[in-house]
């Protein structure tokens, strides 16, 4: 191929470029200076094609989860109002009456859940997001969640279990509201991707200088290829077959409560990993397929030396974060 041919591959290619087709290449590489420019502008049309991939996936991931926040308000505030509507009227049980303003108070806890990870979200991604260290009892938090979950639990006809503690659990060093939103966030989860009737366990225990907190069911597992994005701001999971909520109140207003399946944003493991590598521990996954899965929290033990290095690197980082901007 001649010179002039050559040149007017390049010409044509940088053409399609420019007209955002990012996947012209050269086809015939030269061996001399000219030969350099065509495999740099191969290259360069590779990394461009990539960013061009990635951008158009973080398109479809920000309009999914645009899609994912209205549903989320949606869903709520229409059972809300439904409900509301009927306690309005004034011609129902007292029985009826009272588990009205029970399911408004967790559609209103759902609202308030939502808010929270959305500004943790904004927090963290503005590099504002601060935790507090102290001594945390991890008996007390687990303690906590389960009294604001078993609501939840019981509507769906879930076991919600606690497993007896070691009698010497010792305590850790974290962020006790914070640790108590990520232990919440995976409760929520396994009872929300669990079929109906099933059994969710909570448990801890102590391995050499951390301390575990587990949460198992037997609910439908999590596919492979959903592993290695799990813990992805915005991914969500697909709930199990025949899981979607159905209203145990009897209404005129049905249609308003039809799309009572929750789904949640895709935040709250991504929130979940963030928070506890910043509270200096881990999270980790373990699960199989039509078996159940298995969330454990991995907590440094409580120290004045472990809880002053981890105030330490928060600020560090906080002031890392400032210097950057």
């Amino acid at each position: 191929m001649n010179m002039n041919d050559r040149l007017e591959g390049l010409v044509s290619a940088a053409q399609q470029f420019g007209d955002g087709d990012f996947s012209a290449r050269i086809d015939h590489i030269g061996d001399d200076e000219l030969g350099r420019l065509e495999a740099a502008f191969n290259q360069m049309g590779e990394r461009l094609e990539k960013s061009a991939a990635r951008s158009n996936e973080l398109d479809r991931l920000k309009s999914d989860f645009v899609s994912s926040v209205s549903h989320e308000l949606r869903t709520p505030l229409t059972t809300i109002k439904a409900l509301a509507r009927l306690l309005v009227r004034g011609e129902i049980s007292e029985e009826k009456r009272h588990e009205y303003l029970q399911t408004i108070q967790v559609e209103c806890d759902r609202q308030i859940d939502l808010v929270l990870n959305l500004l943790d979200l904004s927090r963290i991604e503005g590099g504002v997001f601060r935790l507090t260290f102290e001594r945390v009892r991890v008996v007390n938090v687990i303690t906590s969640c389960i009294r604001s979950e078993s609501n939840a639990a019981e509507k769906r006809g879930h076991q919600l279990l606690v497993e007896p503690f070691e009698a010497e659990l010792p305590p850790v060093c974290a962020d006790p509201k914070a640790l108590r939103r990520v232990l919440s966030n995976l409760i929520e989860n396994s009872i929300k991707y669990t079929p109906d009737g099933g059994v969710i366990t909570v448990s801890a225990g102590r391995a050499d200088d951390l301390v575990t907190v587990s949460v198992t069911d037997n609910g439908r597992g999590i596919r492979p290829q959903d592993l290695p994005v799990l813990f992805d701001k915005f991914h969500r999971g697909k709930p199990a077959e025949g899981m979607a909520q159905q209203a145990t109140w009897d209404v005129s207003d049905a249609d308003m409560l039809d799309d009572a399946e929750v789904s949640g944003v895709g935040l709250g493991l991504f929130l979940a990993r963030n928070i506890m590598e910043r509270m200096r521990g881990s999270i980790t996954v373990d699960t199989e397929l039509g078996r159940g899965s298995t969330f454990t929290l991995h907590l440094p033990v409580w120290s004045v030396a472990e809880c002053r290095g981890a105030a330490i690197m928060e600020e560090r980082d906080a002031e890392t974060f400032a210097g950057g901007r």
